[in-house]
């Protein structure tokens, strides 16, 4: 991946990793559908990620967010953030603060959605 990815944007995905790390100590990483995942330790199947994650050419894409309230996506679409059919399309120069506030409700409505507590 480091080959073909600009500066920037391999870093806002290192960032992005150790969001993820801080937020969820316990996440597991590997790569499902040739993107990086995201899981909880008690997932057993590629479907219950906490998310996967896209370096697109204009935007970071967030896999993995179906069955949201739009109600819960509403405070960010102010910040740019299109959401479509599971995904949402994050801008590469998002707040970090902002964006951090995104990837806990990500991670937190997954854990909710595959029926798994968080334990930390």
């Amino acid at each position: 991946m480091d080959e073909w990815l600009e500066s920037g944007k391999l870093f806002r995905m290192k960032l992005i990793r150790k969001m993820v790390h801080e937020l969820y100590p316990e996440v597991m990483e590997r790569v499902s559908y040739a993107m990086p995942g995201f899981y909880p330790k008690e997932a057993k199947k590629s479907t219950q990620q906490l998310f996967l994650l896209m370096a697109c050419q204009k935007w970071l894409g967030i896999y993995g967010t179906q069955v949201y309230e739009e109600e819960s996506f509403k405070v960010f679409q102010r910040f740019g953030i299109k959401s479509e059919k599971g995904s949402l399309q994050v801008p590469y120069d998002m707040d970090e603060s902002i964006f951090k506030d995104l990837l806990q409700i990500v991670i937190e409505h997954n854990l909710k959605r595959h029926g798994f507590s968080r334990s930390y």
